[in-house]
């Protein structure tokens, strides 16, 4: 596909700096990013290109942690380098029981051993400390307890969200804290299906303190890439106000309700174009993403994105009902290696994304880690480390750059099951996904400043809540 001129994607797709006189949110910085699974060094350029700041890195239990006592980094140690080589900032997230580890009397004899559950916390923490350790000194500082926890083929979840919590999530985040002070633990990355609420909720209401960044997965659609109210929850259905009142409850509603004021990332997102190479679907594509861009910068606790996802599944993969989600599709399969940009072609949400970046340069522009604990998150004055509930949020909102563009109003392994209708939720993309982001700025120098911060906060809560019917 020969590239247009920026003119032409803008005037195609709608790209641009957010409308005249919107505010930019600012809470630990802005920022964007990529989940890769373990991506070859050509993806990696192709990453720096796209212009995103952080990468999602599988950081898988059974492939790291092959036998006991036995750890193998070679392939998630070549990524790590060369991210950093790049600049790009990693987010590792760990999960999937090796088949050495015992498993809990519950945990069901089938194929998939990788979603049972253990029989002790040992082996794991005894994994995460080592990860962390390991990966500290390279510079990483995000790590995500397990992926999609709430789906049967990551995690056999039957007994709710019990055990997740007491034996990965708990457990394994006093491994990182105990590891490395300054890291960060984030999770626990559900997908947006079904009762995921009923697998949400104890999570925050029993171990919100073992949580700095809480992390979450949403592929509903938008008005416009085709979604209406007949084809369930589109975007802002899912992610702040439920559709109606019998319908499930929105990830904003429910933090709300548990006065959780922390921070929150999308680490997954994404529109599948299942007609490749078509221009009208892969434009829908595009328009996805802006629209969840713009979305993003107009709220102070959604502060970082990751889509999913940068590469295409086949032709590397013959059969992955998970095609098209990519941002970029190989032009033959590999070996011999492919370079970039000759053996890929960008599709739209490509440029899309590299031109809404250009116009909001801030939103890839987060703050540096803080060493404390982001609002809502870990907290050295409580003795478990919880969020004191009404903790102060963030500073109120800068303006953003004016512009006078006007924005239009479910890898590697085995492969979950097919995806729903385009922009309807698919039941997790990756086996093996990862990805995440920044800490929260420090805490203001004076009391009066911390007076003004809290106040402020306070108007922004009640402003939000009245927002809402």
């Amino acid at each position: 596909m020969r590239r247009r001129t920026w003119a032409t994607v803008a005037a195609a797709f709608g790209l641009g700096a957010l409308a005249p006189g919107e505010a930019r949110a600012v809470i630990g910085g802005n920022d964007l990013g990529i989940n890769v699974h373990v991506p070859s060094n050509e993806l990696l350029d192709a990453t720096k290109t796209l212009g995103v700041g952080w990468i999602r890195v599988d950081g898988d239990w059974l492939a790291m942690n092959p036998a006991s006592g036995r750890f193998d980094y070679a392939a998630v140690d070549r990524v790590v380098d060369q991210a950093n080589a790049r600049g790009l900032k990693v987010y590792l997230t760990l999960g999937y029981t090796p088949a050495w580890v015992p498993r809990a009397p519950r945990s069901r004899a089938d194929t998939n051993p990788r979603n049972d559950e253990p029989a002790t916390t040992a082996e794991w923490t005894a994994f995460v400390r080592a990860a962390v350790a390991h990966y500290r000194p390279k510079g990483v500082r995000h790590f995500g307890i397990w992926n999609e926890p709430n789906l049967d083929q990551f995690w056999e979840n039957a007994a709710g969200s019990g055990p997740y919590i007491d034996k990965i999530l708990v457990p394994g985040a006093a491994a990182v804290r105990a590891t490395c002070a300054d890291c960060f633990v984030v999770g626990p990355d559900l997908a947006h299906v079904g009762e995921y609420d009923v697998f949400l909720r104890p999570v925050v209401q029993r171990a919100r303190g073992s949580i700095d960044i809480l992390a979450h997965h949403i592929y509903s659609g938008w008005p416009e890439t085709g979604t209406t109210v007949l084809d369930g929850d589109n975007f802002l259905n899912a992610l702040e106000k439920r559709r109606f009142s019998f319908t499930r409850i929105s990830l904003r509603e429910l933090l709300d309700e548990e006065r959780y004021t922390g921070e929150v990332w999308i680490t997954e997102t994404g529109y599948q174009a299942k007609q490749i190479g078509n221009a009208g679907d892969e434009g829908k594509q595009a328009t996805y993403v802006r629209r969840v861009m713009e979305e993003q910068l107009r709220r102070p606790w959604w502060t970082h994105t990751f889509f999913y996802e940068i590469l295409d599944c086949k032709p590397d993969q013959a059969d992955c009902p998970i095609d098209g989600f990519g941002l970029l599709r190989a032009n033959r399969t590999a070996p011999p290696a492919r370079t970039f940009p000759a053996d890929y072609r960008q599709k739209p949400a490509f440029t899309a994304i590299q031109q809404f970046i250009a116009a909001n340069p801030g939103i890839v522009a987060g703050a540096p880690p803080d060493a404390g604990a982001p609002d809502g998150g870990r907290d050295a004055s409580t003795p478990d480390g919880s969020a004191t509930p009404d903790a102060a949020s963030p500073p109120p909102p800068t303006p953003t750059p004016t512009s006078t563009a006007e924005p239009p109003v479910t890898p590697p392994g085995a492969p979950p099951g097919a995806s729903g209708a385009n922009g309807a939720e698919p039941t997790g993309p990756s086996a093996d996904a990862g990805g995440c982001t920044v800490g929260a700025p420090g805490g203001p120098a004076s009391a009066l400043a911390v007076l003004a911060t809290a106040l402020a906060a306070a108007v922004a809560r009640r402003v939000r809540r009245r927002a809402r019917p």
